[in-house]
């Protein structure tokens, strides 16, 4: 067993992080008598961490005490479909405001299966079982909830904080190691933002074969404790929250005009933090890229086929959720473990650094 802690969050409402050795225990230390004499448990579970885990599940699951929903893997799931297929599934039995939700797989089925908790009844307790490590050290924390729509990444969606994010690393044993670098890239983002020293762990994690468990578990720790703490001071991203951000608006753009497809989430925010970078060099202040270009062969990236797109790109980070009026507002950083949000108007800038971005990681 890991250490557990916990962070206060809201005023009303405090979110648990508790390591355990396995998922049978993590449960039952973060449920205890709350949920005693309400309804089963409704689990919603990617169906690929069922397939390769199924067995640790059932373990803490057994038959007859858990309803359980199987989510299509991908991004594609993040959908007004789904959400749909999950409202329908719960109510075809039995639910009361008790009723636990528990999303057990990565940021898609977290995002997802956080929207149904929020909306059911107009809030079931949530509990996050993240099961990659971008889901880990990023999207299980926060409170942030949604699906996709055509007009961009996460548009629909809600603020909800879950019970308790219950971290069982065993899960990450059979994760494949492009899904890892997606994780790792949410690392290097907190590096640039908060902890400088992170830049150096998250490069010594992404080699392959290289996943220490103590070094994972401080990672993950540290990490988290940086975005609590953010969040525990802005919960819905009125100020300083919006430094969670730094890389994502480039990386938002790429996902869309990829329409998912071929780029994951990690990955897109790795290119934009590439771009994010050149965009607060050439506002004149002090970002080097050179950690994060140390580590393109580790991550690959074909980005060919979109560099005749930039103008696209362009026009959709105009769609970005956080913009206000007729600005982008980016997360830039004036020097590293500094960030700032700063509005860019000149659509210029931003080509130069997506063409800057394509280019470095040619």
């Amino acid at each position: 067993m890991y250490h557990p802690f916990s962070l206060k969050t809201t005023d009303t409402h405090e979110s648990r992080f508790l390591f355990f050795d396995d998922l049978k225990t993590l449960w039952e230390k973060a449920c205890g008598q709350s949920h005693a004499g309400g309804t089963d448990p409704v689990l919603i579970v990617d169906e690929r961490v069922h397939a390769a885990h199924r067995s640790r599940i059932n373990d803490a699951f057994p038959s007859g005490t858990a309803r359980m929903f199987l989510v299509p893997s991908g991004e594609s799931s993040k959908s007004v479909t789904q959400w749909n297929y999950i409202i329908d599934f719960t109510f075809a039995d039995m639910v009361r405001r008790n009723t636990p939700v528990i999303a057990i797989g990565g940021g898609v089925t977290g995002d997802l299966a956080g929207f149904a908790a929020a909306t059911l009844l107009r809030g079931l307790p949530l509990y996050h079982v993240p099961t990659t490590l971008l889901a880990m050290v990023d999207s299980a924390v926060g409170g942030k909830t949604g699906i996709n729509h055509a007009f961009g990444k996460n548009t629909i969606g809600a603020f909800y904080q879950p019970e308790a994010v219950l971290f069982d690393t065993a899960f990450l044993d059979t994760l494949p190691q492009r899904e890892w670098l997606c994780g790792i890239s949410e690392v290097l983002k907190y590096g640039y933002i908060a902890e400088p020293l992170l830049l150096e762990t998250a490069a010594r994690l992404a080699e392959p074969h290289s996943r220490d468990r103590q070094i994972l578990h401080d990672v993950i720790t540290q990490s988290v404790r940086i975005k609590s703490s953010i969040v525990a001071e802005d919960t819905r991203e009125a100020g300083k929250r919006a430094w969670l951000n730094f890389g994502h608006t480039f990386g938002h753009a790429l996902e869309t005009l990829d329409n998912y497809r071929h780029i994951n989430h990690g990955e897109a925010v790795y290119a934009g933090m590439i771009a994010a970078l050149h965009t607060s060099r050439c506002l004149g202040w002090e970002a080097p890229d050179a950690p994060l270009l140390e580590m393109k062969k580790i991550f690959g990236l074909a980005l060919d086929p979109y560099t005749s797109r930039i103008d696209e790109l362009v026009t959709l980070m105009t769609h970005d959720k956080k913009n206000r009026n007729s600005q982008i507002r980016l997360v830039l950083i004036e020097k590293t473990g500094s960030p700032v949000v700063h509005p860019v108007d000149d659509s210029g800038i931003l080509r130069d650094a997506w063409k800057y971005t394509f280019d470095a990681l040619a």
